[in-house]
């Protein structure tokens, strides 16, 4: 079956038609995600900043990543389950929106960035009580801080791509 059939058919789902006819559900759902995105983005950033030495710099690494890390939980548990459900009304035409492939494709490089700083940091557990991490930490803080920006843009313009 090709893609575009597929995605026809998602969109043609019951639950997808549920979602897409009703606008409190598919708000409630818009609102929900946007919580999400900021509880998951606005955390990923603050260890960022933190890997950048701008914020935090007399807070152990670990125990900033151990104090934050149930928002970014959180965030990624409202994110991921409302942004599909978002997905799917508009399944049809909205799958091959480069717009969404950008932030699709930018988020993949966010996750490999975070799964690269956590593949190391562990193998350092020195870093953690630094002020000022060595250049492969703020590298990992840069980046991730450009990847979510980019994710959160183009995210943010898909609805004008349509």
């Amino acid at each position: 079956m090709p893609l575009g059939e597929f995605f026809n058919e998602v969109a043609a789902l019951p639950v997808s038609l549920i979602i897409g006819e009703s606008l409190d559900l598919f708000s409630a759902l818009d609102v929900i995600h946007i919580v999400g995105v900021l509880l998951l983005a606005g955390s990923i950033s603050v260890v960022d900043l933190r890997l950048l030495g701008v914020v935090f710099s007399d807070v152990g690494l670990d125990v900033l990543q151990r104090q934050i890390l149930p928002l970014t939980i959180a965030g990624a548990l409202l994110v991921f389950p409302t942004g599909i459900g978002l997905f799917l009304p508009q399944a049809g035409k909205i799958w091959l929106n480069p717009l969404l492939q950008a932030k699709l494709a930018l988020l993949l490089l966010a996750a490999a960035n975070i799964g690269y700083w956590h593949y190391n940091f562990s193998r350092h557990a020195e870093w953690s009580s630094s002020a000022t991490l060595p250049w492969q930490a703020r590298f990992a803080g840069a980046s991730s801080l450009i990847l979510w920006a980019g994710t959160l843009i183009a995210g943010r313009l898909i609805a004008f791509y349509i």
